[in-house]
């Protein structure tokens, strides 16, 4: 169940204040848990499991400091992006003028399908609502 809070934001332009639902803050599964998980589904170890997930955070990082982006299947991609100083011209443009790098993710189609609402298995809670709501039973 994916919990929410209500949020107010104010629109930069009207100075209009509206209040829109937002993901609530949660505990982030680690790297541990998600070994833990897939281990209770198939034959494979908790501890190959945690390699092989270490090996990829590892040649992701390699990769994306190479310049590459990475395709992780049904998953998405990661990629850089960069932002920095306007310049006037081309030739002013170089690597001093860049301030930040940052990745972005991208789902793939399938994943973006699979977390569409109203899509089975996708419901929705207010936080503090999110007990009472997981009683119930699913329709």
């Amino acid at each position: 169940m994916i919990t929410f809070i209500p949020t107010v934001k104010k629109n930069p332009i009207t100075k209009a204040t509206k209040w829109y639902a937002q993901v609530a803050p949660v505990n982030p599964l680690q790297l541990e848990d998600i070994a833990e998980k897939i281990a209770a589904t198939c034959t494979v170890t908790e501890h190959d499991i945690k390699a092989v997930l270490s090996a990829l955070q590892e040649q992701v990082l390699f990769a994306l400091r190479d310049g590459n982006s990475v395709r992780l299947g049904d998953l998405g991609s990661f990629r850089l992006t960069l932002s920095g100083r306007a310049c006037e011209s081309a030739e002013e443009v170089t690597a001093d003028t860049i301030e930040h790098l940052r990745v972005r993710f991208t789902m793939s189609s399938r994943l973006r399908s699979r977390l569409a609402v109203g899509q089975q298995g996708i419901r929705f809670a207010r936080q503090g609502d999110a007990a009472e709501a997981a009683e119930e039973p699913t329709v």
